[in-house]
């Protein structure tokens, strides 16, 4: 059924359509039913930014969350959209099962917090797996940081499972019968996925990277071929290393900087001008103010939370630990965040290390302005 129905946006006098199906709610800008859709399921920070991109380029998705929130907030980016005459179109599913048994449905995206939620999502009673009749869509596409094991785990559970009847015709290269799965974790953060400029490392069957390969380009400017299931998860692991480490030793030396009189933001333009210039000391600075974008100037919310990073460096000790690689900086990084998440400030973005490490202590009117700021949001 299709209602027509007026909508005042942005002073602009517009028209949209609301859908009422099965699955939930669809707005578009026309009444012409979608044919091709994208599956996306988590909606958290880096997902709906994600997600956004695709619609704003036309798609038509079908999405999942187990927060209604992040659902409803991405329909109403769908009637914006349907505001301005653009062709994206939203629908919300029931569950992963049901995204999956979706008509129309070719590729899935999921974007999740990490290896318990996604083995929930693919493999759950409701997961995508356990969709009735086999899975609609060829090619599933896992952008969580995982563990190698699990991911491994992961491709060979969707490898054994049936294509549904209502799927499209088999894909080049690709098995008639069986959907794939890529692991496509990603780098560049909430600013990268704000900007579409993330970089997607990709393993798996590679005969499925020119389907979702055009999807991938919306989103991030990157696409980097690592190798098997897993082993982009493992890059993406020691990618982790050098990111948080970069912070701590960022973080520690501006904190050492503004202790011996020099200001942080001139420390910074001295990194940035040198070999110890970084992605954190330019796109993700962690003294608030020095990067209008990044989280630490809005109160370390959003972003890369202290938490997930703790979960990633604890992986990577343990990819360490199975293949005898020594790593003394990763033990000493995973006790300082170890630090930050026992003080209950697990859900602050990483580069809160500045301020709560470092700044511990410290009688500065930016530390103790900070403190105060943190308090009084919690």
């Amino acid at each position: 059924m299709l209602l027509q129905v007026s909508k005042t946006l942005t002073g602009l006098q517009s028209l949209a359509y609301i859908e009422i199906i099965q699955h939930g709610i669809r707005f578009s800008s026309s009444t012409a039913g979608a044919t091709e859709k994208i599956g996306f399921m988590g909606l958290g920070a880096m997902g709906h930014r994600m997600a956004k991109h695709l619609l704003d380029a036309g798609k038509n998705l079908v999405v999942y969350d187990s927060n209604r929130f992040a659902i409803d907030r991405l329909l109403e980016d769908a009637t914006a959209v349907a505001a301005t005459g653009g062709p994206g179109t939203v629908e919300s599913a029931r569950s992963p099962a049901d995204l999956a048994e979706t008509r129309g449905m070719t590729v899935v995206f999921t974007m999740l917090p990490g290896p318990t939620a996604a083995r929930r999502a693919y493999l759950g009673p409701d997961g995508l797996l356990a969709a009735s009749g086999g899975l609609v869509p060829r090619v599933l596409v896992d952008c969580t940081t995982l563990d190698p094991p699990t991911a491994r785990e992961l491709e060979g559970r969707v490898r054994s499972t049936r294509i549904s009847p209502a799927a499209g015709p088999p894909l080049p290269g690709l098995a008639a019968e069986t959907p794939a799965l890529l692991d496509a974790p990603v780098t560049g953060g909430i600013v990268g996925a704000d900007k579409g400029t993330l970089s997607f490392l990709v393993g798996g069957e590679q005969a499925a990277l020119p389907v979702v390969e055009p999807l991938l380009k919306v989103m991030g400017s990157k696409i980097i071929w690592c190798g098997d299931a897993g082993d982009a998860q493992a890059a993406r692991l020691c990618n982790t290393l050098v990111q948080a480490a970069t912070m701590a030793a960022t973080a520690e030396a501006l904190a050492l900087a503004r202790r011996l009189g020099v200001d942080p933001g001139v420390m910074t333009r001295v990194l940035n001008s040198g070999s110890g210039g970084s992605w954190v000391s330019r796109e993700y600075n962690p003294v608030p103010g020095l990067t209008p974008d990044a989280p630490a100037s809005h109160g370390y919310r959003g972003g890369l939370r202290s938490a997930q990073v703790l979960e990633h460096l604890t992986m990577a000790l343990s990819a360490a630990e199975k293949s005898n690689s020594p790593m003394p900086v990763c033990r000493n990084i995973q006790a300082l965040y170890s630090n930050v998440v026992e003080e209950g400030l697990g859900d602050q973005d990483f580069a809160s290390i500045y301020r709560y490490v470092y700044g511990s202590g410290s009688s500065s009117h930016e530390w103790r302005s900070g403190e105060q700021l943190f308090n009084s949001t919690h």
